[in-house]
């Protein structure tokens, strides 16, 4: 004899399958930082426990970058606490990236990308990482903190700034190397590099917490992952062949576009 369930339990089970809502990870972040200011909910110990406390203590320094904390008017909804704080302790598990200049410009590692070159990864308290390479040689890159940059620009739900509107002068630089009135090439070089690493960390993060929320989906950022590669009035720019907007790993960035 089949028994038709409770009006309780159906209501029980419709409540734990309540349809999340979709989110762009970068709104995801901004709804986190801004109207939940995650990073108050963090626990110590949890830090202690995943070994990302270091992390932490750059985010908890951040007052040297500047930023500006806005306040929100949003109401949290039971469960919001949660998803916040894992959120925050998603975006502090991230890796960082490394930033080496070469003949071509910048390229982007991480440890994964680093160990399949052969190079060894060198870390000292204090000093620049350095890169050593299978033929011995060391060479100093630059550490991007990822978890620093995502939490600065979601709390003012920014994005960093890669001058999108300015292109490669053409023919002779200036004497002093700039590309726009009082910016270099290198400078615009590396400000691009660390927006294509911050685009590449809202895809890894999305995916990481995919179907891990209590009451969002994050989806793919929309963000442009090189808009300074798109057309404008006139084409100033080599276009890439592929400039699709899905989220690629960071081990598949290595040469910046510019």
């Amino acid at each position: 004899m089949n028994h038709l369930p409770s009006l309780s339990s159906l209501a029980s089970q419709m409540r734990g399958n309540r349809m999340k809502q979709a989110i762009d990870i970068e709104d995801l972040l901004v709804w986190a930082y801004r109207d939940m200011q995650a990073e108050q909910l963090w626990d110590d110990d949890t830090s202690s426990r995943l070994g990302i406390a270091s992390g932490w203590g750059a985010i908890a320094s951040v007052g040297a970058y500047g930023a500006v904390v806005q306040s929100s008017s949003y109401i949290p909804e039971p469960g919001d606490r949660d998803d916040a704080a894992l959120v925050h302790r998603t975006v502090l598990g991230l890796d960082d990236a490394f930033l080496v200049k070469g003949q071509g410009g910048l390229s982007v590692y991480d440890r994964g990308l680093l160990a399949e070159a052969g190079c060894t990864l060198v870390e000292r308290s204090g000093e620049r990482p350095l890169m050593i390479q299978p033929d011995g040689v060391a060479v100093p890159l630059e550490r991007v903190v990822i978890s620093v940059y995502l939490v600065l620009h979601a709390r003012v739900a920014s994005r960093p700034d890669c001058y999108a509107d300015v292109a490669r002068r053409r023919g002779r630089p200036t004497k002093d190397g700039e590309v726009a009135e009082g910016l270099t090439y290198d400078e615009m070089i590396h400000a691009r590099a660390v927006y294509a690493v911050w685009h590449a960390a809202l895809g890894i993060l999305a995916g990481d917490l995919a179907g891990r929320l209590a009451r969002w989906e994050p989806t793919a950022p929309k963000a442009n992952e090189a808009p300074w590669l798109q057309p404008r009035r006139r084409v100033l720019e080599v276009v890439s062949g592929d400039n699709s907007e899905a989220p690629k790993p960071l081990k598949r960035r290595r040469n910046i576009p510019c």
